[in-house]
C-alpha cells in the first residue's frame, strides 16, 4: 500500500487491525494515509449470561453490576472481549473483573461452569450455546435490535447505549483517483447482488453494511475514537513520545 501509492490495481482487505495497529504501535501509517473504500459486512456483538442466571435481562443486569462485582472474560487484553467489558464499565461505573482465557471457546466454558458471571460475542459464537440450553442472551450491542435474536432489546433501550459491530471492508493505497475509487465503488455494489455473496453472508452469519467512499471514511474516524478512548482504559497505549 505505501510503495505502490495510487496503484488502481490494488486493494486489501481491512478489519479493525487497521486502526488497533497504528493506536497500539505508535504506526505513522493509518488509514489516514489510504483510500478507504467500502465497508462491506458486520458482526454485531450480544451480551450473554448462563441460563440461570437471576439478572439475565437488561435492565435487572444493569441494576446488578452497578452493585456487585462481576467477572466477564476473553482470550486477550485489549481484544474486542475486553473493549466492550471496558465500556459497559465505564457506562456504568460498575466494578468489572477481567478473566483471561485460554482461546475463544474456553470464554463460553467458563461462563457455562460458573468462572465468569457474563459475556459478549457474535450470534455465530453463542447460538449454538443459547440451542442447548446452557446461555441465554441478555441484549444487543447495537442501536437496534439484530434478526439473529429479534425479541433481544438493545443494551440502550435498559439505558446504556453501548453499540458495536465487528466491520470488514475494502482498503485502496493512497493517492487513488476519484475514477479508481468510482469503479472499485460500482464493482463491490454488483458483487452484492450476487447468489455467492448472499451465500456467503448466510454461511458466516454476518450481515450487509456496505458503506462506501467518504462515509467509510468518517466511520473509520469514529473507530479511531472509539478504540483510541478504550484502549486507553485497557492502559494499553504506548506512552506519547
Amino acid at each position: 500500500m505505501e510503495t505502490r501509492r495510487g496503484d488502481p490495481g490494488l486493494v486489501s482487505t481491512c478489519t479493525p487491525v487497521f486502526i488497533q495497529a497504528p493506536l497500539l504501535r505508535g504506526m505513522a501509517l493509518t488509514h489516514r494515509q489510504l483510500t478507504p473504500i467500502a465497508r462491506m459486512v458486520a458482526d454485531r456483538f450480544f451480551l450473554v449470561a448462563r441460563a440461570d442466571s437471576p439478572w439475565a435481562e437488561a435492565g435487572r443486569f444493569l441494576e446488578h453490576i452497578t452493585k456487585n462485582t462481576t467477572r466477564t472474560g476473553g482470550y486477550f487484553l485489549g481484544g474486542i472481549n475486553h473493549l466492550l467489558a471496558l465500556a459497559i464499565a465505564d457506562g456504568t461505573g460498575a466494578d468489572v473483573e477481567f478473566i483471561v482465557t485460554e482461546s475463544e471457546p474456553a470464554v463460553w466454558n467458563a461462563l457455562i461452569e460458573g468462572r465468569i458471571d457474563w459475556g459478549v460475542g457474535v450470534a455465530a459464537e453463542i447460538l449454538p450455546h443459547v440451542e442447548a440450553g446452557t446461555m441465554t442472551v441478555i441484549a444487543a450491542l447495537d442501536g437496534a435490535r439484530r434478526p439473529a435474536f429479534p425479541e433481544v432489546p438493545t443494551l440502550g433501550e435498559a439505558g446504556l447505549p453501548v453499540s458495536f459491530q465487528l466491520w470488514r471492508g475494502i482498503m485502496g493505497p493512497g493517492g487513488l483517483s476519484e475514477e479508481a475509487q468510482a469503479a472499485w465503488h460500482a464493482h463491490f455494489e454488483r458483487l452484492r447482488d450476487s447468489t455467492a455473496w448472499r451465500s456467503y453472508l448466510a454461511r458466516n452469519g454476518q450481515e450487509d453494511a456496505f458503506l462506501p467512499g467518504r462515509d467509510f471514511r468518517d466511520f473509520l474516524e469514529t473507530e479511531w475514537d472509539w478504540y483510541e478512548k478504550h484502549l486507553g482504559l485497557a492502559g494499553l497505549l504506548p506512552a506519547p513520545a
